[in-house]
């Protein structure tokens, strides 16, 4: 029975490791579909922005040329009559405002100071501006003045509080040499409005965004909107073409991007997966079990629960193999037809199983008891050969054997056994020859029983 329970407990280590094996990969594989899945969810996701990134980059284009060609207008008509003056310039001013989307103001600076501001609620810090005086603001009249073109400025703030792009547009009187310079036309964009029609606020709300390239300065420009690290961390990025240069726009992963519907999908991902990958583990588990028992039942006898015949041969030819040195142990219950034939077969399997336990108690751990068929038992005895050593187990056993009388529905019998014995390999070389010298023995001594 000890060599079952070590057989028994090698194969709950190799349970063990297979289901540890299992659960691993279980695990992996379900986190790595519900990686992918992520990752499909994610890519997703990022294509959506960056379409929608794509949108806003049109339609910043759009909305601030839009404004900025609405107010060269009003340039335009200063170059053609530098004489007109304010009222003049407020009626055209007016009519601009009507199709403009996001203009805040514009400013008309003949020499370089503000004479004229439409509308001029909210705006009157700025009359009488001498650019000269605000060296950021001066320094982009006069490289629009330079490159005798419109130059998109900012975003700047504002001498009336808040930041705006302004698009400054020089006037000159002798188009088109333009050595005669009049001074500027400033166009002032609500930068939030702007961002607020294009698009910007919204998107920014789904990912991290941000935007460079003050003065039209591009992929160069210091960042105006959001944090530089967007940058380094951009999945997408789309270049905004100014009429004087440009502004390149970032968006990344932000923090609202893993929506409650994503993590509720991961869920559920693993929530299938691991449900699947138990289900498989108990069908492993029952079909190993399944397959143990059935083992198990292949090399136990069902009486006494003892290993079987097929058992005892497959040890005996595993201890021959290996060469190992041992002594078996024939056993033959005495009278044990008269029992059968005088208290039926009822009795005769309760007197099998009492032996079977009676003849374990006293044997090593490692020691082996089978039950070949009917009366016969065989102890397998491992590093046991010296013929003082098997008589002193053989005595032990009968010692056992007197003590235990067999008593069942008031039938009291006392127990008899025949034993001879025999040792690999001073007795014999092969299974065969050994198992024939030591029944020699035990039918000797089982004659020596009747005769006395």
């Amino acid at each position: 029975m000890k060599y079952f329970r070590l057989l028994n407990t090698k194969n709950k280590l190799l349970l063990s490791v297979a289901l540890l094996l299992l659960i691993t990969s279980t695990t992996v594989l379900v986190e790595y579909l519900n990686h992918n899945f992520q990752n499909s969810i994610k890519l997703h996701r990022q294509q959506q922005l960056s379409q929608k990134l794509s949108l806003v980059r049109a339609n910043l284009e759009s909305e601030l040329n839009a404004n900025i060609f609405l107010a060269d207008s009003l340039a335009t008509i200063i170059t053609v009559n530098p004489l007109s003056g304010p009222q003049e310039w407020e009626k055209l001013a007016e009519t601009l405002f009507l199709k403009a989307s996001s203009i805040r103001n514009i400013a008309i600076a003949p020499n370089n100071i503000v004479s004229f501001v439409y509308p001029l609620a909210g705006n009157e810090a700025v009359l009488g501006l001498d650019y000269r005086s605000l060296p950021e603001q001066f320094l982009t009249v006069e490289l629009a003045r330079q490159r005798q073109e419109i130059f998109i400025a900012g975003p700047l703030t504002l001498l009336q509080g808040g930041n705006a792009v302004i698009a400054r547009m020089p006037v000159f009187t002798d188009p088109p040499i333009n050595n005669q310079y009049w001074g500027t036309c400033s166009v002032v964009v609500d930068i939030d409005k702007l961002f607020e029609l294009a698009g910007v606020t919204a998107l920014a709300y789904q990912g991290k965004l941000a935007i460079r390239g003050k003065n039209g300065s591009g992929e160069q420009g210091d960042v105006f909107y959001g944090d530089e690290d967007i940058f380094a961390q951009a999945f997408a990025t789309e270049t905004i073409r100014l009429l004087s240069g440009s502004w390149v726009l970032a968006l990344a992963e932000g923090p609202n991007n893993r929506s409650a519907e994503n993590q509720w999908l991961s869920i559920i991902v693993r929530l299938i997966g691991y449900t699947i990958g138990s289900l498989l583990l108990l069908v492993f588990i029952s079909l190993f079990y399944g397959f143990q028992l059935a083992q198990l039942n292949a090399l136990q006898d069902p009486l006494t629960l003892l290993p079987n015949r097929r058992f005892t041969m497959q040890l005996l030819e595993k201890l021959v193999k290996a060469g190992s040195q041992f002594s078996i142990l024939s056993l033959d219950v005495d009278n044990f037809k008269h029992v059968n034939d005088s208290y039926g077969h009822a009795v005769g399997d309760s007197l099998l199983q009492e032996v079977a336990k009676i003849l374990q108690q006293p044997l090593r751990s490692y020691d082996t008891v089978c039950r070949l068929s009917g009366d016969e038992f065989l102890i397998i005895l491992p590093r046991v050969t010296r013929k003082q050593d098997i008589e002193s187990i053989i005595n032990k056993l009968n010692s056992k054997l007197l003590e235990n009388d067999f008593q069942t529905k008031g039938i009291n019998l006392k127990i008899a056994l025949s034993i001879g014995f025999a040792s690999f390999p001073s007795d014999a070389s092969d299974i065969e020859s050994l198992l024939h010298h030591a029944d020699l023995a035990m039918y000797k001594e089982k004659e020596q029983h009747k005769m006395a």
